[in-house]
Parts: structure tokens; C-alpha cells; sequence
């Protein structure tokens, strides 16, 4: 009965084990996640490659300042030594003395005293022993190189930082293509879905109509043509979304689905160009290549100042202190404090050549900002005259919606009073499909250069 009892509860445990896994994963299934621009973009930095990259020089560079920040320190190193000679290194005796009245006085004297006091007739030195020391050199004047070279490494953070923001910038802007793109792909189907539908009321209306005899057999077979042509795009433009999202979802490394939902639309009213433009030098100024070619400047000409302190004097503190028996049997300590000044002689020669070597990049990076910093006045200038040309057409594009909106409406008032033929309406529709989907695309280049100006100018929305 036990076992009866246990078996029931383990049936009912198993099923709401079962049940809860059944809405669990359909739970999952069904969370799609909304997808705003920005947390496509967000997700897009935290998977490309590139800023990802960028942020590991920017951490890299880091590395090196830290490293730079050590030469200010002392030089502090360990040593231990031991050694074992098969014959002393250091030996002298009686025999060794050169003075022959003061060699022959020491022999007697050792064979009447020397060896019954047990005196060896020489002394053996350096034969075996063991020592350990620490030393500490503290650089006082090294030619201003630790000082310049730590600049130096600041720098190349603050360029690391800035090439990160560029890489970002880049990403953004792709980002918002790929986002915009899947925006058009969807109003381009709004309006296919919009034009099939009319096209399936007015095929039903013609084939009644010619079953009454009221239209000849040509009409049924221009709407049914035509339905067919929009079907055929219907498809077309379905598989272009499909495509899109992918490449969406791969942009932003989240798996691909099918049904992504983004929530950003086109606005209403998007921004006229007066409302964000800048003046050129003052958008340059704010730029970051133009902080990134400043920086090079700089580099250049701190390397210029640390290759002319390889030719200035280096002066250097330093103590030293040791343990150990390398000559004497017995074990002692000694210290000892020293001063090093190293005056470079025959290297002023080549530094010299050095120099001007580093003065000529200097001068090539000075040119190099100068050319490029007309270049970016160039671009905002261009990309401010695409914009005010995106806009105006946005404004043209709006009209021939008007227009071919009205001239729609007309077409289809005068088909059903049987004063134009069905041509002249189908036509009528194609014209305001094809105004309506250039209103799309209008509207995203508009968005798309709108956002490439504020970047170069860089003004955040």
C-alpha cells in the first residue's frame, strides 16, 4: 500500500515537473525582446570586434603610463653569488717575497718560530665562498626622458580613448543603417499590404461586373496581372526583411529571429537642417581626429625631447650593501653608497643626426594636421549641403504623396462612373505605391545623413 502511495505522489510530481517545463519554454518562446536603437546599439558595442578591440588598447595604454610611472622609482635588484676554485685565486707566501735579506730573515724565522706556532709558510685567499647583496639606484637627472616619457604615455591613453570613440561612432552609424533599413523594408510592406487589398476588392468588383457584361474579359486580366505583380514584390519584399534582421542580428551578436520587433519609427517631423547646423571651425575644433592629430604633434615633439636627453648628462644615487665570505673565511656585512654621472661623448654625433631625423616627423605631423584639418572643414561642409538637400527633396517627395493620393482618388471616383478605363486606374495606384515608397526611403536617407552630420560635428540627439 506503501509503495502504491509513493508511486501516485511521484506521477502528480513528474506531470507539474512536465507542465512547468512546457511554460518555461514557452515563456521563452514567446519573450521576444523589444529592440530599440539604442539598445542595438549598446548591444552592438559589446559584440563587434572592432570596439572591442579599441577598448583593450585604450586598457593597453593604460599599461604603459603605469609602466612610465616606475621609472620615477629606484632601481632596486638582487644578487647572490657562490663559487668553488680548484686553487685559490689569491695566494702569497715567503717565497713570494721579492727582498732576498727579508725572504731569507722571514725563513728563519719560520723555522725557528712559524712552525711550532702552527704558521702556514703562505696565505690562500678566494678559494671558496658565498655572498648576497641588494642594490638600490635612484636616477636623478636622466636628460628629462622619465619626465617626457611619462607625457608620453598620457598621450598615447588619450589617443587610445579617442580611437575607441571613433570605432564607437562607426559602429553607431552602421547600427543605425541596418536599423533603418528593416524600418523601410516594413513600411514598404504596410504599403504593399494596403495596395493588395485594394487590388482584391477591385478584382472582386471587375469579376462581378463582368459576369453582368458590364466589363470586357481585358479588365479581369490587367487587375489579376497586376495583383500577381504585387504579390510577386509582396514576396520579394518579405525576403529582403528576412535578410535584414539577419544581418541585424548579427550586427548586434544576438541569435537570428525571425519575428525581431523593433520599436523605433520614423518621426513625424524630423528636425530641419537649421535647427543643428554649426559653424565649420568650431565643429572641426570639437572633433576627434582633430584631438587625435594635436596628439600626434605632441607625440612627436616629446619624442624630439627624449631623444635629446639621450645626449645630456644622467646622474644617479644609489646604495649597495652585501653579506658573505668571498675573500675571508668569516661571514660580514658591508655597505656602501655611491654616485654615478654618465656624460654621453661620442653619441652626441649621432643624436645630433637623431634629432634632426625627429624634427623632420615632427614637421610631417605638423602638415599632416594642417591638410587633414581642411579635409574634415570639407566634409561637414558636404555633409551639410547633402543634408539640406535630403530635406528639401523630403519636402517634394511630400507633395507627389498629396498628389498622387488625389489623383488616386479621382481615378478610382471616375472608374466606378465608367468615365476611364481600368488602365488609367491600375496606373493611378502604381503611381502612388511608387510615391509612397519613395516617401520611405526619402525619409530614411534623411535620418541616415542626420545622423552622419550631428557625429561630425559632434552633437549628441
Amino acid at each position: 500500500m506503501r509503495k502504491d502511495y509513493r508511486r501516485y505522489w511521484m506521477r502528480w510530481l513528474g506531470a507539474l515537473c512536465f507542465m512547468c517545463m512546457l511554460w518555461l519554454d514557452g515563456g521563452l518562446l514567446q519573450a521576444q525582446p523589444d529592440w530599440s536603437l539604442d539598445s542595438c546599439k549598446a548591444s552592438a558595442r559589446r559584440h563587434n570586434v572592432a570596439v572591442r578591440n579599441a577598448d583593450l588598447d585604450v586598457q593597453a595604454a593604460r599599461e604603459v603610463k603605469k609602466q612610465a610611472l616606475t621609472k620615477y622609482f629606484p632601481n632596486v635588484s638582487g644578487v647572490a653569488l657562490g663559487y668553488h676554485a680548484l686553487n685559490p685565486l689569491l695566494e702569497y707566501g715567503i717565497g713570494d717575497v721579492k727582498n732576498v735579506e727579508a725572504r731569507e730573515m722571514l725563513y728563519n724565522w719560520y723555522a725557528e718560530e712559524g712552525a711550532a706556532l702552527g704558521l702556514p709558510n703562505s696565505i690562500s685567499l678566494c678559494e671558496h665562498g658565498v655572498t648576497a647583496g641588494v642594490t638600490a639606484v635612484q636616477p636623478v637627472f636622466a636628460g628629462g626622458r622619465i619626465v617626457n616619457g611619462n607625457k608620453l604615455a598620457q598621450v598615447g591613453v588619450e589617443a587610445a580613448s579617442l580611437q575607441y570613440e571613433l570605432a564607437c561612432q562607426q559602429l553607431d552609424l552602421q547600427t543605425e543603417e541596418y536599423y533603418w533599413t528593416i524600418i523601410s523594408l516594413q513600411e514598404k510592406q504596410k504599403t504593399l499590404q494596403q495596395v493588395l487589398t485594394l487590388l482584391d476588392t477591385l478584382y472582386r468588383d471587375v469579376t462581378a461586373a463582368r459576369e453582368a457584361g458590364l466589363v470586357v474579359e481585358n479588365d479581369v486580366l490587367r487587375v489579376s496581372i497586376r495583383r500577381n505583380e504585387m504579390q510577386s514584390n509582396a514576396l520579394k519584399v518579405a525576403n529582403g526583411l528576412r535578410l535584414a534582421k539577419g544581418a541585424l542580428c548579427q550586427h548586434i551578436g544576438v541569435p537570428y529571429d525571425e519575428h525581431l520587433r523593433l520599436t523605433d519609427t520614423l518621426s513625424a517631423q524630423l528636425p530641419a537642417p537649421e535647427s543643428v547646423y554649426t559653424d565649420e571651425q568650431a565643429a572641426v575644433g570639437r572633433r576627434y581626429e582633430t584631438q587625435l592629430l594635436e596628439m600626434n604633434v605632441t607625440a612627436e615633439q616629446l619624442k624630439h625631447k627624449m631623444t635629446m636627453g639621450e645626449a645630456l648628462p644622467q646622474l644617479s644615487l644609489g646604495l649597495a650593501g652585501s653579506y658573505g665570505n668571498l675573500v675571508f673565511d668569516d661571514y660580514n656585512f658591508n655597505g656602501l653608497a655611491f654616485v654615478t654621472l654618465q656624460v654621453p661623448l661620442s653619441a652626441w654625433w649621432e643624436t645630433a643626426h637623431k634629432l634632426k631625423e625627429q624634427k623632420l616627423r615632427e614637421q610631417k605631423a605638423a602638415n599632416l594636421q594642417q591638410d587633414l584639418t581642411g579635409k574634415m572643414s570639407l566634409e561637414i561642409r558636404q555633409a551639410w549641403n547633402s543634408l539640406e538637400e535630403a530635406y528639401q527633396q523630403l519636402a517634394i517627395v511630400e507633395q507627389t504623396v498629396d498628389n498622387a493620393s488625389r489623383n488616386l482618388a479621382t481615378a478610382m471616383q471616375n472608374y466606378q462612373a465608367g468615365l476611364v478605363p481600368m488602365s488609367e486606374l491600375l496606373e493611378a495606384q502604381a503611381l502612388y505605391r511608387q510615391a509612397l515608397d519613395q516617401q520611405v526611403d526619402d525619409r530614411i536617407a534623411y535620418q541616415l545623413r542626420l545622423t552622419k552630420y550631428l557625429q561630425l560635428i559632434r552633437v549628441e540627439r
